[in-house]
């Protein structure tokens, strides 16, 4: 009996200790605010190594030379065609270094060189953004980092040379200077925000929205990139470029060049091979571009709604970072929720209100275990390296101190946090059961609100955009939101897992699953394929030289 009584104390005591790990374990990630809000400042996992040119090389090619021996090994099949390598511009981040992202299938073993000033043509260094060497999900043209060293006197050129090891030809690409000056550097703003390209766009409501969250805590500087897009979209960014000015860069962002021919094929077209039509790239491109103009810089989606407890972000940002001096990022909360649409009501400006009260937050049991775990951030642009979306790989080096910036996280905190509001109507006939935290504060939700209609009331008042009609839109958005959002899961006729390991997401694989029939205005190329190769006429030819001797 005493046995019996002992085993089920045992067996009690065992469920108690298993039940408080898994509570403590979800509260770590994503548990509910606390009164005092966490800071904890950790440094990139990456290793610190010494800061000479030669000893970074050899470190940021082995990283290459190490993915290329696994591959080897795995499969003996055939490497792609894609032979091309694809730069935009470059930035001169220091007195001595020059630095691009280029876009290159990850089997490409084709090295750069640049012509570099009292040097001539010299082998351009470069590296990946993580330890894999590749992008995400099967995507196989990579992003890579370019690094040119300069002599400490060069003189700032607008344009560098840039050519492949077996080409006879060079490109010529711009370079926007960047560099801090640190005694005496003022920032021309505080805080700006690099939105992901917008591709195949429709939602032009969810633009007001973004723009006015942002401005009504204190943002005054945006990148936004744009890669296709309906005559909506349009209306609305040429009207909040008018009223910001320099405040907002509109950004085009385009495929990569693929002739006509092979547009469209998963083994010929390196569009079907680009995750998310280089995301990876542009928020290195972004935070390069924003290097020396603007102190804290977000990387964000248009559903990303930030939140800050004085909805003064800036103010906030300053604090936090005179607690940390050496911090590069701080790392909040993605908090996932959904936040109702009523479409078919809007059909011009006035008639939207962002209804910010409507937001429900989900209960983290309801929420995928990724999303979960997954968190936003703010960066100083100078400080930070290589990054994704969610994770940091590596920061600069702190001054003279051989270490790297630090990253702060604030996890748990209600001072500073993302909303994640899906969007997206459906109209399901079971949907699964969502349980929301209804001890969440909609208080501030609702003073943000009110802040931002006001501002909003005042923008568009008087305007002829605020009477423009912008429909039909609401069945086009919803069709074409559906179809990328199948885009996830499925491309070319096939349904993505582990198995068949075909690129998700990408450029021409989404393309070709729209039905809608929106006609989208589409950027022009900004992309340029150092590595082209084509057979030319040459109508000069050498002058012969004859002699009797």
């Amino acid at each position: 009996m005493r046995r019996g009584t002992s085993n089920r104390i045992l067996y009690s005591l065992f469920i108690l200790v298993v039940v408080t790990f898994f509570v403590l374990t979800i509260n770590i990630y994503t548990g509910p605010f606390s009164e005092t809000g966490h800071e904890n400042e950790i440094t990139p996992a990456s290793p610190i190594l010494p800061k000479s040119s030669e000893m970074r090389r050899r470190r940021d090619l082995s990283l290459k030379e190490a993915w290329l021996k696994k591959r080897i090994q795995k499969s003996t099949e055939s490497r792609s065609q894609f032979n091309g390598i694809y730069v935009r511009e470059a930035y001169r981040v220091s007195d001595e270094e020059i630095r691009f992202v280029y876009l290159e299938n990850q089997d490409n073993n084709i090295n750069l060189q640049a012509e570099i000033p009292k040097l001539g043509w010299q082998p351009v260094e470069w590296f990946c953004f993580n330890a894999s060497c590749y992008d995400y999900l099967f995507c196989s043209m990579a992003t890579r980092f370019g690094s040119i060293r300069l002599p400490q006197t060069s003189a700032h050129q607008p344009y560098i040379h840039l050519t492949t090891e077996r080409s006879d030809e060079y490109t010529v690409v711009p370079v926007n200077d960047v560099r801090l000056r640190p005694s005496s550097h003022h920032y021309p703003h505080t805080l700006g925000v690099c939105l992901q390209p917008i591709f195949f766009f429709t939602d032009w409501t969810v633009i007001m929205q973004f723009f006015e969250s942002w401005i009504a805590q204190g943002a005054t500087k945006f990148y936004f990139y744009l890669h296709s897009y309906t005559w909506q979209t349009k209306k609305v960014l040429d009207f909040y470029k008018d009223s910001l000015g320099d405040g907002l860069e509109l950004l085009d962002w385009s495929d990569l060049p693929v002739h006509a021919r092979d547009k469209g094929m998963y083994d010929r077209d390196p569009n079907s091979r680009v995750f998310r039509h280089g995301a990876t790239a542009f928020m290195h491109d972004c935070m390069m571009r924003a290097r020396s103009v603007v102190k804290f810089v977000a990387n964000t989606d248009l559903d990303d709604l930030p939140v800050s407890s004085t909805l003064n972000l800036p103010d906030a940002l300053e604090k936090v970072s005179t607690r940390h001096p050496d911090a590069a990022q701080f790392k909040v909360d993605w908090i996932l929720s959904h936040q109702p649409q009523h479409w078919d009501s809007i059909h011009n400006a006035k008639d939207v209100n962002f209804d910010l009260q409507s937001v429900r937050v989900l209960k983290i049991e309801n929420i995928r275990w990724d999303y979960r775990v997954s968190k936003k951030m703010f960066h100083r642009p100078e400080r930070v390296m290589h990054f994704d979306m969610h994770s940091v790989y590596r920061n600069e080096l702190a001054g003279e101190k051989n270490q790297q910036y630090t990253t702060i996280e604030m996890f748990d905190n209600s001072d500073l946090y993302f909303l994640h509001l899906r969007r997206f109507e459906r109209h399901l006939m079971n949907p699964l059961p969502v349980e929301y935290n209804n001890s969440f504060n909609h208080s501030l939700l609702m003073k943000m609100n009110t802040r931002m209609l006001d501002q909003y009331t005042k923008r568009i008042d008087g305007t002829e955009f605020a009477e423009s009609p912008l429909t039909p839109w609401s069945l086009e958005a919803r069709q074409t939101m559906r179809d990328l959002e199948q885009c996830r899961r499925e491309a070319f006729g096939s349904i993505l897992d582990d198995q068949n390991q075909m690129c998700q997401q990408s450029s021409s694989g989404c393309e070709g699953m729209l039905t809608a029939g929106v006609p989208f205005i589409k950027t022009t190329q900004t992309w340029v394929n150092i590595a082209h190769k084509a057979l030319f006429n040459t109508y000069v030819e050498k002058t012969k030289r004859f002699s009797l001797f």
